[in-house]
This record gives structure tokens, sequence and C-alpha cells, in this order.
């Protein structure tokens, strides 16, 4: 009769190894953006996380002694990366184990956290003669810890929420004319921090704009959600402001792939979301 710590190792090593498999397949470092690495560590953390866990679940077949404690960790892993990414105000993403399919933060923590139970049950089995108060600690413990990563999650969204609700006061409408920064539709202007790939954000603030003061918290809050937001100030860079026409401060871009989707005068994040959007629209409608 197969043991459930045999049976805990074999479900634990099937889901490592599926993940790292796609994980190869999709070839998609940014998936790693909502974490917080910076773009030039993304291909080599994302393929050496892909090439751990296929290691891990090849050992847990191969029966080594070590490899549930190994999974163990990559369980803590996961749940530590993905409460970090909710900490910065990430409400979906696509962590590309199972397919590219993007899911609430929240149902990944819940998952995270049945991984991390199996692969507990793989490291440290249990008699299944045991009595059945020893079993029912056991799955009480089990039930606890999924709870406490659920609860968590929900602490941290909503303090995020409380910290962003004042953000979204003020006119809704961003203020975009058609001669004032770059020309819609077409590639954007040098920019270094661009990547080119793509949705991303370029904001233009001001020394001593007080708008743009009140501005860059709704501006962070984007950049923690996972979308790729590059702030330009005038007196650093004053030739890209140049380049782009910006005619005042604050002012937004939404680029998408390298081509300029948006732009607009923007004074509030709720100015900012509906810029985001009427860009992806476009790009969209483009496209069809």
């Amino acid at each position: 009769m197969v043991g459930i710590d045999t049976l805990a190792r074999f479900l634990t090593a099937a889901i490592l190894i599926w993940a790292a498999v796609a994980k190869a397949a999709s070839r998609e470092p940014d998936r790693l953006r909502p974490y917080g690495i910076p773009a030039t560590l993304r291909p080599p953390a994302y393929y050496a996380l892909a090439a751990v866990e296929g290691a891990v679940g090849i050992l847990l077949l191969l029966g080594t002694p070590f490899a549930p404690f190994a999974a163990l960790g990559l369980g803590a892993l996961f749940i530590g990366a993905l409460s970090v990414a909710r900490a910065r105000g990430v409400r979906r993403l696509d962590c590309g184990c199972f397919g590219s399919k993007e899911q609430s933060v929240e149902l990944l923590l819940l998952r995270a956290g049945g991984f991390t139970g199996l692969a507990a049950l793989a490291a440290f089995p249990f008699d299944v003669s045991a009595s059945p108060g020893e079993t029912l600690v056991l799955v009480g413990f089990l039930v606890l810890v999924l709870a406490v990563v659920v609860l968590a999650a929900l602490v941290l969204a909503l303090y995020r929420q409380v910290g962003i609700l004042t953000l979204r006061v003020g006119p809704g409408v961003a203020l975009e004319l058609a001669e004032e920064g770059p020309e819609l539709g077409q590639p954007v202007p040098h920019l270094e921090q661009l990547e080119g790939v793509g949705p991303e954000l370029a904001v233009f603030f001001s020394p001593g704009c007080r708008l743009c003061r009140q501005l860059a918290p709704a501006v962070r809050a984007l950049g923690r959600e996972g979308l790729a937001v590059h702030v330009v100030y005038e007196n650093e860079e004053p030739d890209t402001f140049e380049r782009w026409a910006v005619p005042g401060t604050p002012f937004a871009v939404h680029v998408v792939d390298g081509i300029v989707a948006a732009k607009g005068t923007a004074n509030t994040l709720e100015q900012l979301e509906q810029l985001i959007a009427l860009g992806a629209e476009r790009i969209e409608y483009a496209a069809a």
C-alpha cells in the first residue's frame, strides 16, 4: 500500500516538473516584474527558478531524502514572493506555473499554501494508523496555516485600499491635446528607461511642482500593481522634456510596445487609470 508521504512526494514532484516545463516553454521572464525584480535580473532569475523547480521535482521522484525539504523551502519562497507582490499593490498576476492565465493573488496564495502543505506531508510523514486525535491535530495545523495565508493576503489588500482611496479624488478625465506631447500612434522618442515591450507609463515631473508631489503616490501605486512606470524629472533630463514636447507637469504618456497609445495632463490616480485604459482600447482597436 502506498503511504501518504509517498503519494505527497509524487504529487509535489509532478507539480514542480509541470511548473518548470511551463516556464521553460513560455520563456517570459517579465512575469517576474510584479515582484519588484529589476529588468536585467529577470531572465536569469526566471530560468534559475525553472531549473530549481525541475531539479527538485526529479529528486523527489528519485527518492532523495532532502528533496521534500527543498520543496518545502520552495513553497515558503512562493508564499513570501506572493505576499510581497500583494503588499506592493498587485491584485492579479500570471505566475506562469500552469499556462498563461492571470489570477488573483489571493487565489495564488491559497494555491501556494496548499502546495506547501503537500510538501510538508512528504517531508514529515505520519503513520496512517495513528490515533484519530493525532490525525485531527495534523489536519487542523494545515488548515490553520492556510487560514493564516489567506488572512494575511486580505489584511494586505485592506491596507492597500485604505491607503489608495484618497487618491481617487478629482476630475475623472485627463486632458489630452493632439499638439502636446509625442504624436499618437507613432514610436516614442528616445528614453533610456523604456523597455519597448508591453504596456509602460512615462510620467514627467518638475521639482517644486505641488501637483507632481500629490500625484507621486498614485504613480507608485500603479508601479506596485505591475505596470512598468518611468518617472522623468525636468531638472535631471531637460533634453528628454524637449524631445517629448512636454507642455507642463504633471504629464503622462501611455506607451504600448514602444508606440504612443495615450497622453495627457493628469492630476489624480483616476485620471491616470483612464488614460491607461484609453491607450489599451486604442491599441486593441488598431489591432482588430
